[in-house]
């Protein structure tokens, strides 16, 4: 697979599209799998033993979860813009799994054949064996974009389009500040060490904020990797977000938050694959209790309890249906959480088309009121001009007029208004 190409047009690599590294990684390996003589998408096949190892996931345990994977995948719509339509697909037509021979047929929806079959001008090309080394969804999408202006050598953006286009939310990594940590150093990092490409950036400020980001585009020659001692153990890991972002719906509700279980997992995933890490948790979810949970789980990680616990199950298949199950219930609990994200920025959206239409007297009496709602250093933010405190007296606005209009109960109640600011 060493030597497989990704072949993608630029209107596809151009996309704005949010999915996961694992999720990203399963379309490229698909892609590779196109061939020049191909007039339509087939069904191609994988062992799910080496795809599962190749995309970064290492034993049985995980084909419960790669099945979670491509059933999301399944559904996640796909926008694609041109000047004469807006196409909304899929990008799968099918997915389907052969319990007995241990393969996995998946095939492109029909409609991304302009995307990805006979392709003769506009497109990119990459080494898959790059792009699947990269740990961050971010980074991935990030050496996509670059590798399609390698021989230019520099590309700029929009700091808001490019947002968009990598898929990054508009409630993740809000202040500048930590969009340069979490997704531009990170692909700095990972592409200088595992792929053919690194880049410098460069930041352009319109106004008083950076608006701009211009990236510096360098080619390099790639050292073969050393063999690990072992394949179990990681050498020189980086952990990044979306690894505990993978666990973390695993973890009974009260503890996904807590800091100190987020540095066991860490810590855990420095020394180890995901597999381990995830039957100590299984472990972990079965044998504890509420009252001791972090000190069994911190047991179960540094002697690798769950690993007895996987052996001694009854069958393979039992251990199979827990681990869909413990994935179905973490699903759930996503698309919930989705959906309330979802909500809330509708609301607010409604909320900001409500203002155009108060008067300049409504408006004021609600804007007093907002300011009254802002905590004593929110406020003084707000009074000495500063960005957070711009965005905290406009998120508590959107409150007040989400109430004054009835477009949501009133949250201005002191545990709720402390909860929300």
């Amino acid at each position: 697979m060493d030597k497989r190409l990704v072949v993608k047009s630029n209107f596809l690599i151009e996309a704005s599209y949010k999915l996961s590294a694992i999720e990203q990684k399963i379309i490229l390996s698909l892609a590779t799998r196109i061939k020049k003589e191909d007039q339509e998408f087939q069904k191609y096949s994988f062992n799910l033993g080496e795809l599962s190892t190749f995309i970064g996931l290492n034993s049985n345990a995980d084909y419960a979860y790669l099945q979670e994977v491509t059933r999301s995948l399944l559904s996640k719509v796909l926008i694609l813009k041109n000047e004469n339509s807006l196409l909304q697909t899929h990008w799968f037509e099918s997915v389907e799994y052969f319990e007995k021979t241990g393969t996995v047929t998946m095939r492109f929806s029909p409609e991304l054949k302009p995307c990805l079959l006979h392709l003769k001008e506009n497109f990119t090309k990459f080494q898959l064996k790059y792009a699947i080394q990269l740990k961050s969804r971010f980074s991935i999408r990030i050496y996509e974009l670059l590798k399609q202006y390698e021989s230019i050598g520099s590309r700029e953006f929009l700091l808001s389009d490019l947002r968009t286009i990598i898929g990054v939310g508009p409630d993740e990594y809000p202040l500048y500040g930590n969009f340069k940590a979490k997704v531009l150093n990170v692909a700095k990092r990972e592409l200088r060490a595992k792929t053919d490409l690194s880049f410098d950036f460069e930041e352009i400020k319109i106004g008083r904020s950076v608006g701009k980001i211009r990236f510096n585009i360098s080619q390099q020659a790639v050292s073969q990797p050393k063999k690990a001692a072992s394949p179990v153990r990681k050498t020189n890991p980086v952990v990044n977000d979306s690894e505990i972002q993978d666990l973390l719906p695993l973890l009974p509700k009260p503890y996904r938050d807590k800091l100190s279980v987020r540095k066991m997992l860490q810590e855990a995933l420095s020394k180890h694959d995901l597999d381990y890490v995830m039957r100590n948790i299984f472990y972990t979810n079965e044998k504890s209790n509420a009252v001791n949970y972090r000190a069994y789980l911190a047991k179960a990680l540094r002697d690798d309890y769950g690993l007895a616990y996987m052996e001694d199950r009854q069958s393979r298949k039992e251990v199979e249906q827990l681990q869909q199950k413990t994935f179905a219930e973490a699903e759930r609990q996503k698309q919930h959480d989705i959906h309330q994200i979802d909500q809330e920025r509708e609301n607010r959206s409604k909320a900001r088309v409500f203002m155009q239409s108060f008067t300049p007297d409504t408006m004021q009496k609600l804007e007093q009121e907002a300011m009254r709602r802002l905590s004593p250093d929110a406020l003084e933010r707000y009074n000495n001009k500063h960005y957070t405190g711009i965005f905290e007296f406009k998120r508590k606005l959107e409150d007040v007029v989400m109430e004054h209009t009835g477009i949501v109960k009133a949250v201005n109640k002191p545990e709720q208004a402390a909860e929300a600011a």
